[in-house]
């Protein structure tokens, strides 16, 4: 294993030393926005209240200099081996990007004579964050190990390595500081920035650098080696287009120059890559000066990179100032300093979303954020409106360490409830910030049901009463599809057509039903599905339907239906567009849920498995019951029928540890057939063929352990 990961490690760094810049930012937008026509307009009208914007901006400099400010910055380093990135590599990038903004940087002589007077200068600092959301100190570095060679795609912005659920480490306040994610990024991807203000959920703002590519020291390679992945990537975050616009090479202009939105940029056709010599002329810029090959916008190799121009300041200022202006008045780069008594309650478990019993069991997170051990405090809760109860915590907490503590149990009735929790007098004394010591929880019962249950998302609510939805990544996840359904109007649909990020897991769960003691449970359900490649691409990663159990509230599952590819689709061919099943591109499956029911309360997850192939449909699910003779359950095996035309079934009620075999004899005492406990099926059945036999009695003899019993049984025509 150590071996490895020496030979993967090796061959990124060489990828990355070697290779040509490739950023993500433009790719992974363009993903997000496909199939999103109301992401499509977004962006199209941010571009133009940024050029607007920017307008504004220029007229403002005129009169006055920007205000200098400075931007706290957290870095996650989210790596199997995080420690490839030292501090002193963190420290080096955030060097960087002091020069690069404020155009100190030392090879900005590098800049050609006739750009020289277009240098700009942004007056933005960076530092380090010296305190948490929370307001506790910090060194503005976390980092997190993943799994051995884990790595993490640009798709939609590299969602994956920005939240602790799925590998990563999840963002401090985009509202108040700036995340940069280094890891490994698969696809020969230097960076990836989701920027405010287009469409990215608010925690996943920030940029994304590999590794080999951020700061001058450390891990860092040969070309990329000067820290300007990040330069370039803060760039796209703060509104900044490629140079060149993305626009493969072409040239066309309305009115004024747009490939970049930049007026002082000169026109583009493509990117640039190595370190090209000035000036370097293109089918854009065609006559001297050519290109700005130079811009950290461009593709240019790093030692080759020199400036942002004036008009991409006022635009990056202009995102700063009014996209996000909470940046420029975030305390995180002040330190702190603790009081003496400072508790906070951080956290709350047991009483959020969907509960599966009415009996609730709130667990609280309580942290000492003060200088001073915390040996004594009152937690106070209460539900709804409801009486106020104290507990009184005894212990000794160190400073900024934290513990859990178990508050006594209480039962609910089916309804909605909210749960409040603060601390009160941490060692007696007053608390010095009072602000940090509530917590609160919403969470639901409700009625457990009872089979036959049906749904067919006939109702506008979705999820259905007692239903939950289970969406890790924030992104497509199930949905009501309204005017398509199986003989019906509506069903339930998750749009994996549009889901650009693999291998992500999305589960529809009922309520808690209650089998009532069912001898047997069966699952029927509707199902239509369609794939985007040709089905019979071996080896592909198809999406998958699952169908689980679960008796814990979602927390485990096991697996009862299992169906991808051919096996699950009800149109034959390839679609590239969304597929809508017509009437007759529906199927009815049956799952027997009888040996992982085993009569407790359980419910059904219905689980889509995306791997960006085509949409899934399920409709009209019928859970019910189905009971077992009566003769069988007082006997506990029968033999039926009796009299039989040829085909013998020996069923038992449960299957007896102490079988040893099953024996069929004539009348006459000759051995017919033989079968041991291996031939039950799955229904409990064992199975005789009496076809070829004459009429008359014949005996069936179950041998056990230590006893046997014999069943008399008739054959005629």
């Amino acid at each position: 294993m150590r071996q490895t990961f020496i030979i993967l490690l090796t061959l990124l760094y060489c990828l990355s030393a070697a290779g040509q810049r490739k950023c993500g930012t433009t790719e992974a937008l363009q993903q997000r926005s496909r199939n999103n026509p109301a992401l499509q307009e977004l962006i199209r009208t941010t571009e133009r209240t940024l050029v607007q914007g920017q307008q504004r901006q220029r007229m403002a400099r005129t009169e006055a200099a920007p205000q200098v400010i400075t931007i706290p910055v957290v870095v996650h380093i989210v790596m199997d081996e995080p420690g490839l990135v030292t501090d002193a590599q963190v420290r080096s990038q955030i060097d960087v990007l002091n020069r690069d903004f404020t155009a100190t940087n030392k090879d900005i002589s590098g800049i050609p004579a006739v750009w020289q007077p277009l240098t700009g200068n942004t007056r933005l600092n960076f530092c380090l964050a010296q305190r948490t959301p929370g307001g506790e100190p910090a060194t503005g570095i976390l980092r997190t190990t993943t799994a051995a060679g884990r790595s993490f795609d640009i798709s939609n912005g590299s969602p994956d390595v920005k939240y602790n659920s799925t590998g990563g480490s999840n963002a401090w306040d985009t509202r108040k500081y700036l995340n940069i994610w280094v890891t490994r990024i698969s696809g020969d991807f230097l960076g990836v920035a989701a920027p405010p203000g287009i469409g990215y959920p608010t925690e996943q703002e920030g940029v994304v650098i590999q590794y080999t590519a951020f700061g001058t020291t450390g891990s860092v390679g040969r070309t990329f080696n000067l820290g300007r992945t990040t330069t370039h990537e803060l760039g796209h975050y703060f509104g900044l287009r490629h140079i060149w616009g993305d626009d493969s090479g072409s040239c066309t202009r309305t009115n004024n120059k747009d490939d970049d939105g930049i007026d002082d940029t000169p026109p583009q056709g493509d990117n640039t890559f190595g370190c090209p010599g000035f000036p370097k002329l293109d089918n854009c810029s065609a006559t001297y000066p050519g290109i700005m090959f130079m811009n950290y916008m461009d593709y240019s190799d790093d030692v080759c990179m020199h400036l942002f121009t004036n008009g991409q300041v006022d635009r990056m200022r202009f995102v700063l100032e009014n996209i996000r202006p909470s940046l420029m008045t975030s305390d995180g780069c002040q330190p702190v300093s603790l009081p003496g008594e400072d508790a906070s309650l951080t956290a709350i478990s047991g009483t959020n979303g969907k509960q599966c019993d009415n009996r609730i069991t709130p667990v609280v997170t309580l942290r000492n954020k003060g200088r001073n051990p915390l040996t004594s405090i009152n937690i106070l809760y209460r539900i709804n409106n409801g009486n106020v109860a104290t507990y009184a915590w005894r212990g000794n907490l160190a400073s900024l360490t934290e513990t859990t503590v178990t508050l006594p149990s209480s039962t609910v009735s089916i309804g909605v409830y909210n749960l409040k929790a603060y601390t009160n007098l941490p060692n007696g004394l007053p608390d010095a910030n009072t602000a940090n010591d509530t917590i609160t929880s919403r969470f639901n019962f409700d009625d457990i049901v009872t089979l036959p249950f049906e749904q067919g998302f006939e109702d506008d609510s979705f999820p259905p009463p007692g239903w939950v939805i289970y969406n890790p990544d924030r992104s497509f996840t199930w949905e009501r599809e309204r005017a398509v359904g199986r003989n019906s109007r509506a069903s339930a649909l998750i749009r994996n057509l549009g889901y650009n990020v693999n291998n992500q897991t999305d589960d529809l769960v009922t309520p808690v039903i209650d089998p009532q003691q069912a001898d047997s449970v069966f699952l029927f359900f509707d199902v239509a599905a369609a794939v985007y490649s040709d089905p019979g691409t071996p080896n592909n990663p198809w999406d998958t339907l699952q169908v689980l159990v679960t008796k814990d509230c979602h927390q485990t599952g096991k697996l009862a239906y299992r169906k991808w590819g051919r096996r699950l689709i009800t149109h034959p061919d390839a679609l590239t567009t969304e597929f809508v099943p017509t009437a007759n591109e529906w199927r009815r499956d049956s799952v027997d849920l009888t040996a992982l029911v085993s009569k407790e309360k359980f419910q059904v997850t219905f689980r889509n498995i995306s791997n960006s192939e085509n949409n899934i449909y399920i409709d009209n699910i019928r859970i019910v019951r189905k009971d077992v003779n009566p003769a069988l359950r007082e006997a506990g095996v029968l033999v039926n029928p009796n009299p039989t035309d040829g085909i013998v079934w020996v069923t038992f009620f449960e299957v007896p540890a102490d079988l040893l075999q099953v024996s069929l004899y004539n009348a006459n005492g000759q051995l017919i057939a033989t079968k041991p406990p291996g031939a039950i099926a799955a229904n409990n059945r064992m199975t005789f063929n009496l076809v070829n036999e004459p009429n008359g009695v014949y005996f069936v003899k179950l041998i056990y352990r230590n006893r046997a019993k014999t069943i008399k049984l008739m054959k005629v025509r």
